[in-house]
């Protein structure tokens, strides 16, 4: 039937009383949380203070943040400096999260030589810990059973004294798992339902097996939900 033939008008007003709920519905969508960093500066001799530039924009609430430096030191003020003590590539990583939101941003350093203190000396290794699924403020989460690899195969060392990797899975102060560089620097460990500690640490020694430096560790959360 066309317009202005017959019942056209309540036909029409029909049509308009069907559509008006479709167009009464509102979607509210969140505005999307975005990050970006900046390294000040971003390269220069050992020992390197640098200073981040954190921008955060659409954050809804309160924003937490969790840094990795790159050189296995972690924080959670991006307006405190950071020191590094030995030459290297370095990705610092910023994960920021609200209640309902996360993003994450990083910024590459680059530090050349390395830190010699009075009187010369041998060096510490640096550091690389890296783990995936990958940890949010040293914290894995996930669904049990729930399997997660650690790796410390980035990690080296100034002077290429050998490497001595240790892993304790389960918090209970026992190694379960190590040995030197290119064999022992990864290992995997699927865990059941509940809340674990795990514990990576390494350790440069010389050519005689005599650890040079402490122990440079860190500590997971595992949550298996």
């Amino acid at each position: 039937m066309r317009v202005g033939e017959g019942n056209d008008s309540t036909t029409l007003v029909c049509l308009l009383a069907l559509a008006l709920p479709a167009c009464q519905e509102e979607t509210l969508l969140a505005p999307m949380l975005t990050a970006t960093c900046e390294a000040r500066p971003a390269s220069g001799p050992a020992p390197l203070a640098v200073t981040f530039l954190l921008n955060i924009a659409g954050a809804e609430g309160a924003a937490t943040v969790a840094i990795s430096y790159g050189d296995g030191q972690t924080g959670s003020n991006p307006d405190a400096p950071h020191t590094y003590t030995t030459g290297g590539s370095y990705t610092a990583s910023f994960d920021v999260r609200t209640a309902t939101q996360s993003a994450r941003c990083s910024a590459g350093v680059t530090v050349s030589g390395s830190a010699t203190p009075s009187g010369g000396g041998n060096q510490p290794p640096v550091a690389v810990f890296k783990t995936s699924p990958g940890d949010v403020g040293n914290t894995i989460t996930g669904p049990a059973p729930l399997a997660v690899s650690f790796n410390m195969c980035a990690s080296s060392d100034p002077e290429d004294d050998e490497l001595y990797f240790l892993m304790d899975f389960d918090g209970d102060e026992k190694f379960d798992f190590g040995g030197i560089t290119g064999f022992h620097c990864r290992a995997d460990r699927v865990y059941a339902l509940g809340t674990w500690e795990a514990v990576n640490c390494l350790y440069d020694r010389d050519k005689n097996k005599k650890a040079l430096h402490p122990d440079i560790c860190r500590t997971y959360t595992i949550v298996a939900q």
